[in-house]
């Protein structure tokens, strides 16, 4: 039996639902943002419900995530743009010195004798020679002579071009997107000096395993760091872990008696974090101990948490932990020299920034 024919179709187009067209519309609207940058401010009004307005800061601080994605993208394609017109102004520049053309500069540094290896040209023959085709041996052969030769001599172009490179003065100023990440509600989840140029925002679970692995290098930045650095501590406890949301209120209750960090410690330290344990560990504090259990038990403590939680969602961050370093989301059990990595990049953009802006 023809399938087809004994199954109905409706050739007929279905009128597009306003709850279908939202998704499509928002989509669009996101993405000129991003491709438009910021051509309204973040206090732009962009809609009043009655007397009451909506401002940009707003609209973006709820799609958050997602509109940082986009950025991304736009910034991937800005930043090899940018990479293509710096190396355009140094060959210009170095071609001028020369009184040579740019082209002319290239073939000068590509050129003289270029000899492939004949075993190379034989071994890569044997390996690939069913992309060939109907290519005789000989007219396969010399291609890939050719091509070996083209790498060469692109290879002592671009070692060329590298070498000149270390001799200018290249600032890059390009603003990489960044999330924005509201300031810590819990002001004793805090270490560091208000002003410091790098503030690290970390999500993290007390019963996450990788949260815990990664407490001794986080605590080896802040050291080596020192006031540059400034740490602040988010609760996103999984829902697979049963007792991280309520180690997570703990860490809020001893905060209002002023050890946070104490109790922070004390439950990575712990093997399995439990009631008994945090028993254990107010009792080691000498803790009010019902002041403690009362707010362990109230509104404000779980409302602590979630504020936290919804903010991890607002970003679009789902696994723990996930550090936000002056905007820039760094995922995982970092290693010190990862966290390095970003905490120089942004303390060198800091200074050009400073050095710039005093020219």
């Amino acid at each position: 039996m023809n399938r087809s024919s004994s199954t109905p179709h409706n050739n007929k187009k279905k009128p597009i639902l306003a709850s279908q067209l939202f998704p499509i519309v928002s989509s669009i609207f996101v993405g000129l943002c991003a491709v438009t940058g910021n051509a309204q401010s973040p206090q732009t009004i962009v809609a009043k419900v009655e007397d009451e307005v909506i401002t940009q800061q707003e609209v973006d601080d709820t799609a958050s995530g997602q509109i940082y994605s986009l950025q991304q993208q736009l910034f991937a394609l800005r930043k090899a743009a940018l990479t293509n017109l710096i190396t355009k102004k140094i060959l210009q520049r170095e071609a001028a010195r020369q009184t040579l053309s740019v082209d002319d500069l290239k073939n000068r540094w590509m050129s003289g004798p270029v000899a492939a290896d004949q075993r190379q040209v034989n071994e890569l023959y044997l390996k690939n020679r069913s992309a060939f085709g109907l290519m005789s041996v000989d007219e396969a052969k010399e291609k890939l002579r050719l091509d070996l030769e083209s790498q060469v001599r692109l290879k002592r172009y671009r070692d060329a071009l590298a070498a000149l490179r270390q001799n200018v003065r290249i600032d890059v100023l390009l603003e990489e997107p960044r999330l924005s990440v509201s300031k810590n509600a819990n002001s004793t989840a805090v270490k560091g000096p208000a002003n410091a140029k790098v503030v690290i925002t970390e999500f993290s679970d007390f019963q996450c395993p990788y949260c815990k692995e990664v407490q001794s290098n986080i605590e080896r930045v802040l050291k080596a760091y020192g006031d540059q650095v400034r740490l602040e501590f988010k609760s996103l406890p999984i829902e697979a872990h049963q007792f991280a949301f309520t180690a997570a209120q703990a860490s809020y209750c001893a905060g209002k008696q002023g050890y946070f960090w104490q109790v922070h410690d004390a439950l990575f330290a712990a093997t399995e974090p439990s009631h008994s344990t945090i028993g254990e560990i107010v009792s080691d504090l000498k803790l009010n101990t019902e002041k403690f259990e009362k707010c362990l038990s109230s509104t404000e403590s779980y409302a602590a948490v979630m504020n936290d939680v919804e903010e991890a969602r607002r970003l679009g961050i789902e696994g723990t932990p996930t550090f936000i370093i002056n905007g820039k989301p760094l995922r995982g059990a970092a290693s010190f020299e990862e966290f390095s990595d970003v905490i120089e990049h942004e303390l060198t953009n800091a200074q050009i920034k400073s050095s710039t802006s005093q020219n």
